[in-house]
This record gives structure tokens, sequence and C-alpha cells, in this order.
């Protein structure tokens, strides 16, 4: 790489806003929380027109179709939720499981949970780690407060463990309003709220019932529902039967307030790329 072809600038708000109105910036893309992408994507436009690529916040709905069982929604439920400790953008956060299967759901999460190996990352046999710092732990601690205080069932967790570092339990909470606060907030942490419904059509209004729309998985043994649903769904990215998957070749970005623009894919070098119009006579 040739020198001056990448340069790291270190500093807060004030150095991104100088680096974004900078005369020779030409593109902007930024990975962080809705009210800083929106100060940035505030900035670009305001100084001179520059194009911005933000990746935002996300409350990721999963959703669970009656066809699935409740050992495949609890495994469903750890894909989602708990790789990195939730601590990543595409991580589930809201679990739609029906009625008739929640029962059973709820008593082998717990189970599931509780078998979690929790240590130290770098050890191979750790299952499930700390969070990334204080800040952040005393967040999802203030969480685990508000699920006790408002009437929330905790399954399981919403706790802190007694040893070094910022470690919980991996936690579970059921809900029985779609307006509850551990519904609607972000909490970027290992926070499976889970929510009983009774109707398919109920369901899709429960997955688009966020102003974020960054990922959405959709669990089901019948095909043919999944695609009338995924055109239906308010999401970047939906997966089927699977959550968290990447692929570099395939676009990946968000809508509404889960950001502009996309990461990956043809999408993403286009963002970067100017389109001219060439027109010859000769």
């Amino acid at each position: 790489m040739p020198a001056g072809a990448l340069n790291v600038v270190s500093g807060g708000g004030e150095a991104g806003r100088r680096l974004i109105e900078h005369k020779d910036t030409a593109k902007v893309s930024f990975t962080g929380s809705v009210q800083t992408g929106m100060a940035v994507g505030s900035v670009a436009m305001q100084s001179k027109l520059t194009r911005a690529t933000l990746e935002l916040g996300g409350k990721n709905s999963v959703g669970f179709l009656k066809d699935v069982d409740a050992d495949r929604t609890v495994a469903g439920i750890l894909e989602a939720g708990f790789v990195h400790q939730g601590q990543i953008c595409a991580a589930g956060e809201r679990f739609f499981v029906h009625r008739s299967r929640i029962d059973e759901t709820l008593e082998k999460l717990s189970k599931a949970l509780a078998s979690f190996r929790i240590g130290d990352p770098m050890d191979e046999a750790t299952q499930f780690g700390p969070l990334s710092n204080e800040a952040h732990f005393a967040k999802i601690q203030s969480f685990f407060s508000q699920a006790r205080s408002d009437g929330s069932t905790i399954v399981y967790g919403a706790e802190s463990l007694d040893r070094p570092g910022y470690f919980v339990k991996p936690t579970a909470i059921l809900v029985s309003d779609a307006n509850a606060p551990l519904l609607t907030e972000e909490t970027f942490g290992p926070i499976a709220t889970l929510l009983a419904y009774d109707e398919e059509e109920e369901l899709l209004s429960l997955f688009n019932d966020t102003p974020f729309g960054l990922s959405a998985s959709l669990w089901t043994n019948d095909l043919s529902k999944a695609f009338g649903y995924v055109p239906r769904i308010e999401a970047g990215t939906v997966w089927v039967n699977m959550h968290t998957f990447l692929d570099p070749a395939v676009p990946f970005g968000g809508v509404k307030q889960s950001g502009i623009g996309r990461e990956f894919g043809s999408a993403f070098i286009e963002d970067y790329t100017e389109l001219k119009s060439v027109f010859i006579r000769h």
C-alpha cells in the first residue's frame, strides 16, 4: 500500500467534523449509533454534499413460525442472539415465538443458557465471554433493573457474575407487551427478549414495528411461506433458517434508522465510485 493511502487520525467529534468538512474528503463511511450517524450525515450534507454510507443501530427481529419445534427454536435463539455476547450489529434481540410453543421453548432455553461455559475469550473452551467495557456493562445492568421493575418474566440470567471483568449471565426475558422497552431499545448485549404471538399476520406486524431495519431472520419448515414473508419484512438483510451469516460478495446494510448505503458486494464498490456519462461524436 503506498504511503498516504491509509491515514489514521485520532480524536472525538470535533476531529471527525473537520475530516468530513475537509475539501479533499469525497466520501464518508460511519458505523455506530443512530444519534452520531445522523450528526455525521448532517455535517456531510451541510458542508459540501459529501456522500455518506451510514451503518447504524439495529433492533433485529427473529420470528419462528408455528411449524418450528422448541428444540429448533432454542437453537435459533442461541445462534441469533448470543454470538460475541450479542455485541455485533446483526445480532437478534427481538424473538417472536408462537404461543403454542412458548412454554416448552422457555424451559429448554433456560437450560441451554445455564449450560454455557463462561470465561476468558482467549480460551478455546469458552462459549461466552465478557462485555466490552465498563460503560457497556453498566448499560446492560440498567436493562436488567428495568426488566425487574416493569414486571417482565426473567427466564434466565439478568445478573452479573462475581468475577474479575465485565461478565453477566446470558439472559432471556419474556415480555407481554410489544411496546416494552426491551423490545424497542437496542441493548447490543446478551439479552434475548421474547414475545408470544398468535397469528401469522401478527408476526409480520411485529417484525416491522420498529424504527430500525438492519437485519431479520425467519424460521420455518415451509419455504413457500418464507418466500411470502421475505419481501414484506422491512430489513436490509433477511435470513431464512439462519442468522448472522455474512458473505463479502453480498451487500449488507440497513433501512429506516439503521442506515444508508451498503457494505460488501458490488453495491459497496459503487458507493465509492462516481458514475460518469460520456457522449462522443467522431
